[in-house]
């Protein structure tokens, strides 16, 4: 509206928390004849990204759009605050160096693909590491049942899934017993079915660990909600470039943020620290070639 009506932002004052303009700061400077712009004599900047235009304003009936919840969104909705309400959730989170698993994807990737007819993702080296750290820290594996602990020296891993109708978690049953390439069939064959609608109910029960990844939509740090009855979930993020030290010497690495919600009733901070840091050496050191088979 500002740049519309060509007013010099520097020349409004704000009335809004710690001085910043208000848009009826702006409707009142442009109803008082408002202030031109002398921007335009300025030299000129350093060359900047580009940058997108602002849309301008949609306008519409009432400015409110009614949207009923779906059957999903209503479950999705009570499993979330039923957690809440029913643990005692912590958080931790670790910093991992993914710069050899980046690596090993990018080195067997089209090979995979080929083989396959999918693409390798990083959601199977994580869930291998993740599983190996649950039969390590098999705490980290179980459920509160009453006023008893059931531990689980096995692993069915829930898979997170974003669909059009929201978020669904099939299982991978009997992780435990997978190498990588075994875990990437499954987890994609669950997602490709989860998202056509073709999964079966016992499909998305009997998790005893969840997984979630937000990662390829651009988050760099994440906080999920517990999957109950399970006592943790575990989600990792965007794997980006960042420099790091590494032997007292600067180095651009890729790296992701590794973290863990998890039931205080259960689970103590030590343990989620233990687990996590497992979790992040398995990523950081594993020879993953005979997991692949290439």
């Amino acid at each position: 509206m500002a740049e519309e009506h060509q007013l010099d932002l520097s020349q409004i004052a704000g009335s809004g928390t710690g001085g910043r303009i208000t848009k009826k700061d702006v409707m009142d400077a442009v109803a008082a004849g408002g202030t031109a712009a002398h921007a335009a004599s300025a030299p000129a900047a350093a060359a900047a990204p580009a940058l997108r235009s602002v849309p301008g304003p949609v306008v519409a009936g009432g400015g409110e759009e009614i949207v009923p919840m779906t059957h999903i969104r209503k479950a999705i909705a009570s499993h979330m605050v039923g957690s809440l309400q029913a643990t005692a959730r912590a958080w931790n989170m670790v910093e991992v160096n993914m710069e050899h698993v980046v690596r090993t994807r990018q080195r067997v990737k089209d090979a995979f693909a080929a083989r396959e007819g999918f693409s390798l993702t990083y959601t199977p080296f994580v869930t291998r590491a993740v599983t190996e750290a649950l039969l390590t820290y098999p705490m980290v594996n179980s459920e509160l049942r009453g006023e008893d602990i059931v531990v689980r020296h096995l692993v069915n891993m829930g898979i997170a899934v974003s669909y059009d109708e929201g978020l669904i978690v099939p299982v991978v049953k009997g992780a435990d017993t997978m190498n990588l390439v075994g875990v990437a069939r499954s987890i994609n064959d669950l997602a490709t079915r989860a998202r056509s609608k073709k999964l079966k109910p016992d499909e998305v029960q009997g998790a005893t660990f969840s997984i979630t990844n937000p990662g390829p939509f651009g988050s760099i740090m994440s906080v999920p909600i517990i999957n109950t009855p399970n006592t943790a979930i575990l989600a990792f993020d965007a794997i980006e470039k960042r420099p790091v030290v590494i032997d007292d010497a600067i180095a651009i690495r890729h790296m992701v943020y590794i973290s863990m919600s998890w039931d205080h009733r259960v689970i103590d901070g030590a343990l989620a620290s233990q687990f996590l840091a497992r979790v992040k050496e398995n990523l950081e050191t594993w020879d993953w070639a005979e997991d692949l088979g290439l």
